[in-house]
């Protein structure tokens, strides 16, 4: 059996982001859809001692363009999410990891667009928790047609014969799948312990540099079931 995920490209992700990926042996970036201002493709929560704060790249509207074509804007926001993400982990026990994965994509200059810089990210992740699915972006093929049928045709492009999609997906997700030779299997998050965290009330829906800091490599063990 091939398993095969297809989800946009998200800024440093929750942990279920992983564990949606960890549970599949092929995952598709997939970027040829709109980009969607004020959602998780530029933006993100860590927990503070004040509470959970966003992280939001600023990018103006950009209304009708596929999240591939999106150009990062100029401007302090990669020193000043950087920084913060240091300072609010500073006591953190594996801060100097969160830090290793991040600096050298948020210092490199060449990335320049959205999508690249989302994506290096996830994949040093990904490295970091030893998970070895194989990633694809969807502007590799040339797959058309409705929003269901794009899903179905990704999956046969790279051979798979399971989607695993994630529970949302149920809002248009019908009866697609049933005249298709190809496996429609949901993802269920979960189920997460809790760990040292800022605040008093614990959340698992923030980024996981929030759990890699408390727990470092232990991470995988939360994510990958």
């Amino acid at each position: 059996m091939t398993i095969c995920a297809i989800s946009q490209s998200n800024y440093i992700p929750w942990k279920g982001y992983f564990q949606l990926i960890s549970n599949a042996d092929i995952f598709i970036f997939y970027d040829t859809v709109d980009f969607t201002k004020r959602d998780w493709r530029s933006r993100n929560q860590i927990m503070t001692i004040h509470g959970l704060h966003w992280l939001s790249i600023p990018i103006s509207s950009k209304k009708g363009m596929a999240i591939e074509d999106i150009i990062l804007p100029e401007g302090s926001w990669r020193k000043n999410h950087l920084e913060t993400i240091r300072r609010n982990y500073s006591r953190f026990p594996f801060i100097q990891d969160v830090m290793d994965i991040l600096s050298p994509v948020f210092k490199n200059e060449e990335i320049t667009h959205l999508s690249e810089f989302n994506q290096t990210i996830i994949r040093r992740i990904s490295e970091y928790l030893e998970i070895d699915t194989v990633f694809y972006n969807a502007s590799e093929f040339n797959v058309n047609g409705e929003r269901v049928d794009r899903l179905i045709r990704l999956c046969k492009e790279v051979g798979a014969d399971t989607y695993l999609s994630g529970p949302a997906a149920k809002n248009y997700i019908t009866n697609e799948f049933e005249e298709e030779s190809l496996n429609l299997k949901w993802m269920e998050y979960g189920p997460y312990e809790t760990y040292e965290q800022h605040g008093e009330n614990f959340s698992h829906y923030v980024s996981i540099v929030d759990t890699i800091a408390s727990l470092g490599k232990s991470t995988k063990e939360q994510v990958i079931n």
